[in-house]
């Protein structure tokens, strides 16, 4: 790969991070000393989400990620706890056919969500759910603070009015 800074085809391997889903190539330009990482990711085999307007969408991973990271940013979930989330999902997915309805895969990661931060399934729900009025959103809240005794008193505070 060229160095994104300098465009230089030489550069220098520092270090190799491998997990599960992904290897991390930690580099070094040679020209301008720039360091920069590059990474590879497994993709499993494309499959469509057939959207609400009747379109369908070739599913994609990091749009997921960027939706469970900006529902959850204020807990602080980790980016490889969200990622493994999203390839979960996606396994899940991929295992069961080449096509699903976007409400049901808002379903499944609703639910693997809900037991991973209870908050961050509400600001979820709140964008993928359909709720017919505030009772029955406000139904969804409480129904989490029954269920999930570990949110902590800082995070009630958010859910109960």
């Amino acid at each position: 790969m060229n160095c994104p800074n300098c465009k230089s085809k030489q550069n220098k391997l520092v270090d190799i991070i491998i997990d599960s889903f992904s290897i991390v190539r930690e580099k070094t330009c040679i020209q301008c000393h720039f360091e920069f990482n590059t990474i590879e990711e497994v993709m499993s085999d494309a499959f469509l989400v057939h959207k609400k307007d009747g379109s369908r969408q070739q599913f994609d991973r990091e749009k997921l990620i960027r939706s469970l990271l900006r529902s959850t940013h204020k807990k602080g979930a980790s980016q490889q706890v969200i990622r493994e989330l999203a390839v979960e999902v996606e396994s899940q997915i991929v295992s069961s056919g080449n096509e699903i309805d976007s409400r049901l895969l808002a379903e499944i990661v609703m639910l693997k969500l809900r037991n991973l931060d209870p908050l961050g399934y509400i600001r979820y729900a709140a964008s993928y759910k359909t709720f017919v009025s505030v009772g029955e959103f406000i139904d969804e809240m409480h129904e989490i603070v029954e269920a999930s005794p570990q949110i902590p008193d800082e995070q009630l505070l958010l859910l109960i009015d």
